[in-house]
């Protein structure tokens, strides 16, 4: 292929996204919840400790990602962070002390998020053309998906067959040979333009910790990070489908894993460019903030009104879907407001640093709450679990509002400043 092909770059984002794998590992706890229970034979609260110690270095990782991408090769960043986030991974494999776990899931946040998201953003962005970043992270968000869901059915089937006698070990070790694998080949083909980056710097995309004190006065920065922080409780608690199916409905370990896979990645697929559609068609991101944020919660209570029965799985599944589907289309949202706000251009990256820190900032407590709620009161913890769901919803509601009215005000001063210079 030509290197100025779209098929060349294409292929490029495919390797380098497949590195996104260092974020499958830490949350494959999540993902294959029951299997990892019964493989360490630990409990629910002490799962959720072990995502309290990655969201520790996680959520501070999302904040100063963007300098460390600044201050080192982002190609190589990617490359290292997907080498020692897999031989992280294989120590946990290999592990039977809890200690040692929780040192490992504290590395997770160092090695995935710190080293990668920021570095990987870069990368993507230097592998095309300006006229191009549409078409090129359109499909990194597509081959992103597609990875996902190829991932999750063959590990899960290897976990049911091949490696059943291994449980959760076998598939973790999957991972992490992917991510080595996919690490050296990002190092070896995926171009890195160090000229091109130079010139291409933006203020968008850096945390400038001089403007941090006006950006944490601003109201926009405080309405977005709690939006975020709403939507984020809402897909942290959606793991929790897994063991509810197991618990509460006999659902089969393998066939729980499966449905709560394909539901999250689905929606992912599906609802993401359904809400980046109607935010464009719109032109405003809050009537779609409003949608979502409601249907999440009507759907919420309907899922907490169904009987815990066996025969009663194929409405949970029905509801579940429908309410991924409406909480799902605001990801599209969390980064529209601060352009519709029009906060001035050299604070956006400070914004959005600040605001992601406190959205992610759940990864923190909210594993350690729901898994010591499973352990006190049984499958009646999942209720609580639902209703932390709900609230969820709801804070998207208001924060949503509440930017509403600050797109009105700067709008307003817009049009104000506008009349004044006619005149």
């Amino acid at each position: 292929m030509k290197k100025d092909s779209m098929a060349y770059k294409y292929a490029m984002i495919f390797i380098a996204t497949c590195t996104t794998v260092v974020y499958f590992i830490p949350y494959a706890c999540n993902d294959f919840y029951n299997h990892f229970i019964q493989t360490y034979n630990i409990t629910y609260g002490q799962a959720g400790d072990l995502l309290t110690f990655f969201g520790i270095t996680a959520v501070i990782g999302y904040f100063i990602g963007g300098w460390i991408a600044d201050k080192f090769n982002p190609k190589m960043l990617v490359v290292w962070s997907a080498i020692l986030t897999g031989l992280a991974g294989t120590v946990v494999a290999f592990s039977s002390s809890f200690t040692v776990l929780k040192i490992m899931y504290f590395i997770f946040g160092i090695t995935s998020t710190c080293m990668h998201w920021s570095a990987f953003l870069k990368l993507i962005k230097n592998i095309g053309e300006d006229d191009e970043q549409g078409r090129l992270f359109g499909f990194y968000n597509f081959a992103y998906g597609a990875f996902g869901i190829a991932c999750t059915y063959i590990i899960l089937g290897m976990m049911e067959t091949a490696l059943a006698k291994y449980e959760f070990r076998g598939g973790m070790m999957i991972y992490c040979v992917i991510s080595i694998v996919f690490g050296i080949l990002t190092w070896l083909f995926v171009p890195y333009d160090k000229e091109k980056a130079k010139a291409r710097e933006a203020a968008d995309d850096k945390i400038d910790l001089k403007l941090m004190g006006k950006v944490l006065k601003m109201p926009i920065t405080w309405y977005l990070g709690l939006f975020t922080l709403g939507y984020f409780i809402i897909r942290s608690t959606v793991p929790y489908l897994n063991p509810y199916m197991t618990d509460a409905f006999a659902v089969s370990v393998g066939v729980a894993a499966l449905i709560t896979n394909t539901l999250r990645s689905g929606m992912n697929l599906v609802a993401g460019p359904i809400g980046g559609f109607f935010i464009d068609r719109l032109k405003s991101s809050t009537k779609v903030v409003m949608v979502g944020g409601i249907g999440t919660l009507i759907l919420t209570v309907v899922m907490m009104m169904i009987p815990q029965e066996k025969g009663m799985v194929t409405l949970l599944i029905a509801v579940c879907i429908i309410l991924l589907l409406f909480s799902y289309v605001n990801s599209t949202a969390l980064y529209t407001p601060v352009t519709e706000a029009r906060v001035p251009f050299k604070y956006v990256g400070t914004v959005l640093g600040v605001a992601s820190a406190i959205g992610y900032s759940s990864d923190i407590w909210l594993y350690n709450v729901c898994g010591a709620w499973l352990d006190s009161y049984g499958n009646a913890g999942y209720r609580y679990i639902w209703i932390m769901q709900a609230g969820g919803a709801v804070l998207m509601i208001i924060m949503g509002l509440l930017l509403a009215t600050t797109y009105r005000k700067a709008q307003s001063k817009e049009s104000n400043k506008g009349a004044g210079e006619a005149e």
